[in-house]
């Protein structure tokens, strides 16, 4: 298949410094491996004690996107990530409409990150309030994502070591607990589950819940033009971050699901973790804890804005959204210094309106739809305009993918829906207007077609 960037009709731009290593990393970064822990009462007390179980679930679910983001980077190794899949492989106007609401949901995970940390940062040094911490953080990871990714990649390693250390220190500490006899229980199938309390509605509840944890590993795709690797290892560097991350999160919900097994108990669903960490670990570990989700917010807002500036940097470049503004780089770093200077002011700004549990209502739904966008783009574009004959491969994963996607995209709050189907609507008016009054914009959007692979 040829897959070099001006067989598409772009110039390569953008600096190909990242390497496979770095894309996990990225992926890793940006879903967050602590968010077991932020999760973990939420999560327990919604699926009755089934935690374990919810992200067994959920991991299946992503694994069907999962694989449709590695096909499709393959076919299209260009910025853009969702919005450049579907509008080559499905129609350009569903390609804009995807790319329209995934910039709700890359605009909103920095924001409630940002909110998250600052929360935790106020807890630990209170003399520094909430909004100048906010402004800390926006301005910071704003600087080092314009100076350029290969700064971020060094930035992400450095978080993710520290990420590690935090998880590893618990997980030896939480079996020394256990091992000493501390817990009533003990080590049981019980903990993964539970005959007396097992609910298939609370399961599903819970592995929606468990999805959140995984927003994020599509953002691997949104870097193709600056990596030195080709396609197919960039599908791999998303299977990898997504098993990296199941591991972790099964690990650390089992382990909590043991210290803690009657959910019934967990009195602070949003706290319940620095609870198991304080009785396992005492002050120190409840402490590093709270600094290494704090770092853990840096590192996902940095991920997030990056991700979001280069979406954004695609839309612009094929002048769907205005080119001059969106698709202008840096002349010296090469980074899409207006995009991200945008999604730095938006994403503060909510920030300091907003609260953390409107923001996370709404988080979900735009990398959802686009996730269910992607699923159809491999359906459409493989099996039936290039006839692989794979239905396995290229029509059974990607619909199972795609239906899942739309079943826990509906089944959110309805705020979650209102917000999102609004956001919707306005890009499809946007739409609409733009290609009334400019026959440049309805040629430029009618135009892009996609390339047959081979």
């Amino acid at each position: 298949m040829n897959n070099n960037l001006e067989s598409f009709g772009y110039k390569q731009e953008l600096r190909k410094k990242l390497t496979l290593k770095d894309l996990v990393i990225f992926g890793i970064v940006f879903m967050g491996p602590l968010a077991a822990m932020v999760l973990f009462g939420i999560m327990d007390v919604s699926s009755k004690g089934h935690s374990v179980l919810s992200y067994l679930i959920a991991f299946v679910a992503m694994l069907f996107t999962a694989h449709s983001y590695g096909e499709m980077v393959t076919a299209f190794p260009i910025a853009g990530s969702t919005y450049s899949y579907t509008q080559r492989a499905v129609h350009p106007k569903l390609g804009f409409l995807s790319g329209w609401v995934m910039i709700l949901d890359y605009v909103l995970i920095p924001m409630l990150l940002y909110l998250i940390s600052s929360s935790f940062a106020n807890a630990l040094i209170p003399q520094i309030p909430i909004w100048a911490w906010i402004l800390i953080y926006s301005i910071s990871i704003t600087i080092i994502n314009l100076i350029g990714v290969e700064v971020a990649a060094k930035a992400n390693f450095i978080m993710t070591i520290i990420m590690f250390v935090a998880i590893i220190s618990f997980v030896i500490l939480a079996l020394k607990y256990i091992i000493t006899g501390n817990v009533s229980t003990g080590i049981s199938i019980a903990r993964i589950y539970n005959k007396d309390t097992f609910s298939f509605k609370a399961l599903i509840s819970g592995s929606a819940i468990a999805v959140v944890s995984y927003l994020g590993f599509d953002a691997i795709t949104t870097l193709s033009e600056e990596v030195n690797v080709e396609g197919k290892k960039i599908g791999l560097a998303i299977m990898i971050a997504c098993l990296i991350q199941t591991f972790i999160y099964i690990v650390v919900a089992f382990l909590a699901t043991v210290i803690v097994p009657d959910y019934i108990k967990i009195v602070n669903p949003d706290t319940a973790f620095f609870g198991i960490a304080l009785k396992v670990g005492g002050n120190f570990l409840q402490i590093f804890i709270s600094i290494a989700i704090i770092i853990q917010g840096i590192g996902t807002s940095l991920a997030g804005q990056s991700a979001a500036s280069r979406l954004l940097y695609g839309m612009g470049r094929d002048k769907v959204i205005p080119e001059k503004v969106f698709a202008y780089l840096h002349p010296k770093f090469k980074t899409p210094i207006n995009s991200i200077l945008i999604m730095s002011i938006i994403g503060t700004a909510g920030a300091l309106i907003l609260n953390v549990t409107i923001v996370s209502e709404l988080t979900a739904f735009g990398g959802l739809f686009g996730f269910a966008c992607v699923n159809l783009s491999v359906i459409v574009y493989y099996y039936f305009k290039n006839k692989s004959g794979k239905l396995i491969k290229h029509l059974v994963v990607p619909l199972l993918g795609m239906c899942v996607c739309i079943y826990i995209l509906l089944g959110l709050s309805n705020i979650s829906k209102i917000v999102g189907f609004t956001w919707m609507g306005l890009g499809i008016v946007y739409l609409v207007v733009r290609c009334r009054i400019s026959e440049d914009f309805s040629k430029n959007i009618s135009n892009i077609t996609f390339k047959k692979a081979s």
